[in-house]
């Protein structure tokens, strides 16, 4: 009886088969994961996301950014002003002058109507009568709301709010 004996594979072959193992796999993990990460298979829904830039009030100016991956369609930002620890106390501006951002949806809040905002693009609006209001010494707190009537589906809904204080010396 003969015996046959198996030939082992050279330590070259055994090499270079794991090498293309290896320079596969990087391949893959390096060019493709990423992608799949970021939206595997577009399984992600594109959506809007309305972050205000609350800090841009100190200036009279609202300020929304449209961070999502999708354009949003109209929306109302509004702005509330407080004298820091109680409720009001912020400079009067004349009546007509406010008539413009009122809305009974959102009483005794500043309201600015947005007719869209496409992705990456940030809305600014400078309140009119700003320039003009006489403040008094003290911290006024502005809390700024995107979306304030939830008509917009976001990704995120809990980055609506912003606040910010304005010292007055």
């Amino acid at each position: 009886m003969r015996l046959v004996r198996k030939a082992k594979p050279r330590d070259s072959a055994k090499k270079a088969q794991a090498f293309a193992i290896i320079a596969c796999t990087v391949f893959v993990v390096t060019s493709i994961a990423p992608a799949l990460l970021a939206d595997p298979g577009g399984l992600i829904p594109k959506s809007p996301n309305l972050v205000p830039t609350a800090s841009r009030m100190k200036h009279g100016t609202v300020s929304v950014r449209n961070v999502g991956s999708a354009a949003a369609g109209p929306f109302k930002v509004t702005v509330e002003c407080n004298v820091v620890g109680r409720r009001g106390g912020c400079a009067d501006p004349p009546r007509r002058a406010v008539a413009p951002y009122e809305d009974p949806a959102f009483p005794n809040k500043l309201t600015v109507a947005v007719p869209g905002l496409a992705k990456g693009v940030v809305f600014n609006h400078k309140i009119a009568f700003w320039d003009a209001l006489v403040w008094a010494s003290g911290d006024y707190e502005f809390t700024v709301v995107a979306d304030a009537g939830s008509t917009v589906g976001e990704t995120n809904e809990g980055d609506n709010t912003g606040t910010t204080v304005m010292n007055v010396p």
